[in-house]
């Protein structure tokens, strides 16, 4: 949607370069968690444009809702959210090491973005996530575990929301088992209800909820290590079908 920019400006942000998913724009999640901050409680994020990288983006209140743009661009459109999810039995330790091996497997022939700050296989260790959640063996649950390091987390020690939001992103993406077809984040929403500390060895798992044509549905959750649920969401992803658009996507995060 072009030619948003009424409404009151509250306050403006800017993606990083380290927090990409695609080389040349913001991790859905990430982005789709800054801009939620101006939320109280759970939120909904809509993405309507890719999230442009070091460009100052402004955070305004339009009518009954928020909206994050740049120029005459709407980024995304932010709401209060209801989430609910139905999480499918959790894969026990070793079926969660096995859907890792699983992924880092399939991602080293063709994974679309490797780069990506939440799930890249060439991100370093202490750079980006390295969320890499694999379909667990006879489960349709896909999982990893994640332990958030320190510099993700506030001045109280507790890892900030965006950072959340990014780890329940990926997942969700790859919970969908589309094999080589790609879908990008359309919408995602998100409930905390608490925020772990870093070095907390947390779970990220994801299922897939259904299909409607091009639009696919999945659901994703963090839990601590007793296994409590600490954070869910609903994702809708939207599947590319332009091969030429695909194809400059390739050359761009090769």
């Amino acid at each position: 949607m072009e030619g948003v920019t009424l409404g009151e400006h509250l306050h403006t942000v800017s993606i990083n370069q380290r927090f990409c998913g695609p080389r040349n724009s913001g991790n859905g999640g990430y982005c789709a968690g800054l801009f939620a901050r101006v939320i109280d409680g759970p939120a909904e994020v809509m993405l309507k444009a890719p999230p442009p990288l070091d460009t100052p983006i402004e955070i305004r209140e339009i009518d009954d809702r928020f909206a994050a743009t740049s120029g005459n661009t709407t980024i995304a459109s932010m709401r209060p959210a209801h989430i609910v999810i139905d999480p499918p039995p959790l894969p026990d330790d070793k079926d969660i090491a096995a859907a890792r091996d699983a992924f880092l497997c399939d991602a080293g022939g063709h994974h679309m973005l490797p780069h990506c700050f939440v799930c890249g296989n060439k991100r370093e260790t202490g750079d980006g996530l390295r969320i890499f959640a694999g379909p667990a063996p006879e489960s349709p649950v896909n999982a990893d575990f994640w332990t958030p390091d320190a510099d993700l987390a506030d001045d109280d020690g507790q890892i900030m929301p965006e950072f959340l939001w990014a780890a329940l992103d990926c997942p969700g993406a790859f919970a969908l088992r589309n094999g080589l077809r790609l879908a990008l984040l359309g919408r995602l929403a998100v409930e905390i209800t608490r925020r772990p500390k870093a070095g907390e060895r947390l779970i990220a798992a994801a299922w897939r909820t259904g299909q409607e044509d091009r639009k696919h549905f999945s659901a994703s959750a963090l839990f601590d290590e007793k296994r409590n649920l600490i954070a869910a969401a609903n994702a809708t992803w939207i599947e590319l079908n332009d091969p030429k658009f695909l194809e400059r996507l390739k050359q761009e995060n090769e």
